[in-house]
């Protein structure tokens, strides 16, 4: 019987270690997913923010006024004359 029970408690014993390694790794890959997380979620915000001005930049790249003015002064164009204008009517 006192066999038993020293089997029973080293059993026990193994039993503990081993769930507590499991807590362990557990806690630590957790800790590990957090932080990738938060890493993410910063890039994710730095993202945004570079979203936003490409936006601000591209709306002001494209507004009429600066594009007239660069079709203007850097190529020479101008605007055609009454005369030169055709306009095509779909048929159905």
């Amino acid at each position: 019987m006192i066999r038993f029970d020293a089997f029973l408690v080293a059993l026990l014993i193994v039993l503990v270690g081993a769930s507590a390694v499991g807590v362990i790794s557990a806690q630590h890959e957790a800790r590990k997913l957090r932080n990738a997380f938060e890493h993410e979620q910063n890039r994710a915000q730095n993202l945004d923010v570079e979203w936003g001005r490409l936006q601000l930049e591209q709306s002001s790249l494209t507004d009429h006024r600066r594009v007239e003015k660069f079709a203007r002064e850097r190529l020479n164009m101008t605007s055609p004359q009454p005369g030169q204008i055709l306009v095509l009517e779909d048929r159905p």
